[in-house]
């Protein structure tokens, strides 16, 4: 499959030659951000049709094939978010969130190494998103690399020290750590 052949406008659905969509404004940004409600609301076929609509007018804007992207996610379509949300990190390298939702999609994909490298690199970008530590945090927890949680949770209190599940998280990593020493 041609990677951009998923944002041609002949795959994009057909709801968008619907009257609703003609009267939409052809703001790609306004666009977005009624899109970005849809997913706030858990309406992800309208957030999809959205997005689409926007990427039919604008195929090279990052932040709509991200949204793209997570909403293909919560469709439950893995794979053709992780193309998705690859262009928008090609298109926009350095955007932290886009970084940390295609670590989220390597992580639901069973990728833990990539979930890892883009969490990492998310990180270097923005290091006060306290979700992508915390993700981080816990994809290491499930590659079993308890040290590494360890150091990792120590950095994220030192950034975030009022923070409660930081605070439980660095204690279950502790008791996991004497429990694996036995």
């Amino acid at each position: 499959m041609n990677k951009n052949s998923l944002i041609h406008p002949q795959n994009l659905p057909q709801r968008i030659e619907d009257p609703i969509f003609r009267e939409m404004p052809r703001d790609p940004a306004l666009i977005a951000d009624m899109a970005y409600e849809f997913v706030e609301l858990g309406q992800y076929q309208e957030a999809y049709e959205c997005f689409c609509f926007g990427i039919s007018l604008d195929d090279s804007d990052p932040d709509l094939l991200n949204g793209l992207g997570i909403t293909l996610c919560e469709m439950g379509e893995l794979e053709k978010s992780r193309i998705i949300l690859e262009r928008s990190v090609r298109l926009d390298p350095e955007n932290s969130i886009t970084l940390a939702n295609l670590a989220g999609v390597f992580w639901e994909m069973g990728q833990l190494e990539q979930a890892v490298y883009y969490y990492r690199k998310s990180l270097d970008f923005d290091r006060d998103i306290e979700e992508t530590h915390l993700n981080l945090i816990n994809c290491y927890l499930e590659m079993g690399l308890l040290y590494i949680a360890l150091l990792a949770c120590i950095e994220f209190r030192k950034l975030f020290p009022d923070h409660e599940e930081g605070d439980e998280l660095l204690d279950d990593i502790i008791l996991n750590l004497g429990i694996s020493l036995y």
